[in-house]
């Protein structure tokens, strides 16, 4: 019974959410309390407390922290016009260009807000140069997923990673998250030449780029620091893998993202690189609840045995060669209406073990079926980063159809990407 009431809890958290527009993390807290304390034996609040997911929310915050700097002060803002200035071209290029400089700009720390950043200027390029306003909408959407989804400091990335961390595949979490990172990108990629092709992108016409305004002052500073802050996450991390000495590993454990993110973030403070109390106001609050709101009634709904009861139903009513294509289309209709690193992966990872014990599938190509289709239909204009793509279009006619053309292609890609991960596609790596 507690198993039953756990599931339905989780549906009813989502579609409140959904329906009345508030966080539904908020609503996971209240039934995970209720469900924890008066439906299992023994419970306790301090015990649902405890499931409170400390590790996700503090790198994210970490995140959060330093990357807000960079946006608040505009050097984001200026390295994205400088990127598309520089790599400016062919304009049969242009679609491509986009996606470099969104890959590159959300790498960086952007995130999810590259959108916001970059799209004004990406469409006002784009739609002069005479590329449907599809075509971009995708290669915008799709690129900042691959550069916002990386397991260094990436939110979606950094999420996938710590969730693996908390399965039986914990000690290879680090190569699994990259594993599915790559395989995530080849996805995007895949997406975005199909879309140039069909959209005929090879078409276009050359628009030239204005040149941006020098970097200040400022800006130079958080420049620096982060490409510093990036090269101390990295570096320490690669000569850790090839050469273990003592030092280099002391260093390698200092120099992990959420610490580094820290010290970048207090240098930035002293640097005057931004006004405090506006960064901290810029953090992903809303964001943060809802992960951990859903994490605790996640966390209780998996004790009454949530996670065993999905996987067998997974295990014993579909074949073996669909499994793949039921993960993809299951997360990605989940996604429609709930956070795909919020509610999604936090919900379907920890079957992974199950469905890969049970039916002898590869286990990174099941967190990459269950990830990719969470981020599917982030172009749909009812997900955020959808939303926030349709937004950044200057022109207002062409925003309203992009909000109506949106949708089937939403629709399309998962069924598209069902496929694909039936075919074989996600196993290209094992561990």
């Amino acid at each position: 019974m507690t198993l039953t009431i756990s599931l339905i809890a989780i549906v009813l958290a989502i579609i409140i959410g959904w329906k009345f527009k508030v966080n539904a993390g908020i609503v996971a807290m209240g039934f995970a309390f209720v469900i924890g304390v008066l439906l299992v034996e023994g419970g306790k609040v301090s015990t649902v407390i405890g499931y409170w997911p400390t590790g996700i929310v503090f790198y994210l915050l970490a995140i959060a922290l330093f990357f807000n700097y960079a946006t608040s002060n505009g050097t984001m803002d200026l390295l994205a016009e400088n990127l598309l200035y520089v790599l400016n071209g062919n304009a049969k290029l242009i679609p491509w260009v986009i996606t470099v400089v969104c890959a590159v700009v959300a790498f960086l720390g952007a995130g999810a807000s590259t959108p916001a950043i970059i799209g004004p200027l990406a469409f006002a390029i784009g739609l002069g140069a005479g590329i449907h306003p599809v075509l971009l909408a995708i290669a915008v959407a799709c690129a900042t997923t691959i550069g916002g989804d990386n397991p260094i400091n990436g939110f979606g990335g950094v999420i996938s990673k710590s969730l693996i961390e908390g399965t039986a595949y914990g000690p290879s979490a680090a190569r699994i998250s990259y594993y599915v990172w790559i395989n995530a990108c080849i996805k995007q990629f895949l997406v975005i030449g199909v879309c140039y092709i069909l959209f005929k992108g090879y078409k276009a016409r050359r628009v030239e780029v204005k040149k941006p305004e020098k970097f200040n002052a400022t800006q130079k500073k958080q420049l620096f620091l982060l490409l510093a802050a990036l090269t101390a996450m990295v570096v320490p991390a690669v000569l850790n893998t090839w050469m273990k000495t003592p030092v280099i590993s002391r260093i390698a454990a200092l120099c992990q993202p959420q610490a580094v993110m820290v010290f970048a973030a207090i240098c930035s403070v002293f640097l005057k690189l931004g006004d405090e109390k506006e960064v901290i106001r810029r953090i992903p609050m809303n964001t943060l609840i809802l992960i951990a709101g859903m994490s605790m009634l996640l966390g209780v709904a998996k004790d009454a045995g949530m996670t065993d009861a999905i996987a067998g139903i997974m295990s014993n009513s579909i074949p073996r060669a669909l499994v793949p294509a039921a993960l993809v289309g299951f997360a990605a209709f989940l996604s429609f209406f709930s956070s795909g690193t919020g509610v999604v992966c936090p919900l379907l990872y920890p079957m992974v073990e199950g469905l890969a014990a049970n039916l002898g599938l590869n286990p990174v190509m099941l967190f990459s079926c269950i990830f990719i289709g969470a981020m599917s239909s982030s172009v749909s204009p009812f997900s955020t980063g959808g939303a926030m793509t349709i937004a950044g279009c200057p022109d207002a006619k062409v925003k309203d159809q992009l909000s109506t053309w949106m949708i089937p292609v939403a629709v399309i890609i998962p069924v598209a990407v069902a496929v694909a991960a039936t075919l074989g596609l996600f196993h290209l790596f094992h561990i």
